[in-house]
């Protein structure tokens, strides 16, 4: 994996509760597993945001409604 060198700036509280329970070797070992976490979540919550537009716009389109109501039918009677 490809590393990159970063300077950041954080509240010092935030680095000093760091300091006190992640050894000095492992901080950027354990900032960047947070940051890959977070990522990770804020990518879902976007695509979850996505897919509930969609399906809402989905509902509201009529001919979308009455297709899906045509195949329920056949559904319904290839079970019977």
């Amino acid at each position: 994996m490809e590393q990159i060198r970063v300077n950041l700036t954080l509240e010092r509280e935030v680095w000093e509760r760091l300091g006190q329970i992640v050894p000095s070797r492992k901080k950027s070992l354990v900032i960047n597993q947070l940051l890959k976490a977070e990522i990770e979540r804020l990518i879902r919550e976007n695509e979850e945001k996505a897919l509930g537009l969609a399906f809402s716009q989905a509902a509201k389109d009529i001919d979308r409604q009455a297709a899906i109501n045509e195949w329920s039918e056949l559904d319904t009677e290839a079970w019977s």
